[in-house]
């Protein structure tokens, strides 16, 4: 007995040591969009799939206004709030306005917020460098470069006005294969929120090496109307 339980026990322990061999394509969650909340709220950073979040919008604020203080546009997915006099939970969709039941809320709500990775309106590779890109307000903006963390080097904004381009979460990075080791993309993606010019500068360098130049660079020029 005691000798099957201990051969047991080291399959379970072989199992967990292979799972963390195997290396992940997301190293942390990243935000994919965010809500600016009214005094005494802030600015939220929102996740992929359903987040808590206590709003600190006006008693019979609508649900369409709550939506649209989520930015990127179209990330918002639904939104839900527990009703314990009903016990059941009310819902608001803005593609589905005419079969929501939550149409209202009010100060302190405590609701659930679901937000989905927008369709990005353009996305670029390291063959459009050097191009000019046309958004307009409320457009995301991709751009996926080949790099290799596993040798420290790193694909980082080196330059953009941020009052007219601004990059959602930090960039993300997936491997090509699951071998440790293996190089793949990195994903930036941006959103145009307000009109005007900027140049959009990347580099993929070591970040402690200061006085190197990057080995790579990519720039693109946006404007957005």
């Amino acid at each position: 007995m005691k000798k099957t339980l201990l051969m047991a026990t080291m399959l379970v322990l072989t199992a967990g040591v292979a799972l963390l061999a195997v290396p992940s394509s997301r190293v942390r969650a990243q935000p994919v969009a965010s809500i600016v909340l009214p005094d005494p709220g802030g600015v939220e950073q929102l996740y992929e799939g359903c987040n808590s979040i206590a709003l600190t919008f006006p008693d019979g604020t609508t649900s369409q206004t709550v939506v649209q203080a989520i930015s990127p546009a179209g990330a918002a997915e639904s939104m839900w709030r527990f009703d314990a006099s009903q016990s059941r939970f009310l819902g608001f969709s803005s593609a589905a306005p005419q079969a929501s039941d939550l149409l209202t809320v009010n100060f302190l709500d405590a609701v659930w917020l679901c937000v989905g990775v927008p369709e990005a309106a353009v996305r670029l590779s390291e063959e459009d460098a050097g191009n000019t890109v046309g958004l307009r307000v409320g457009d995301t903006m991709e751009v996926v470069l080949d790099g290799n963390p596993t040798t420290g080097f790193l694909w980082e904004t080196a330059a953009v006005d941020a009052s007219v381009l601004k990059q959602l979460g930090e960039p993300q990075f997936e491997p090509a294969t699951a071998l440790i080791g293996s190089g793949g993309k990195f994903t930036f993606r941006f959103e145009a929120v307000a009109s005007g010019q900027t140049l959009l500068k990347l580099v993929y360098h070591r970040p402690w090496e200061k006085d190197v130049p990057p080995e790579k660079t990519f720039e693109v020029n946006v404007t957005v109307q």
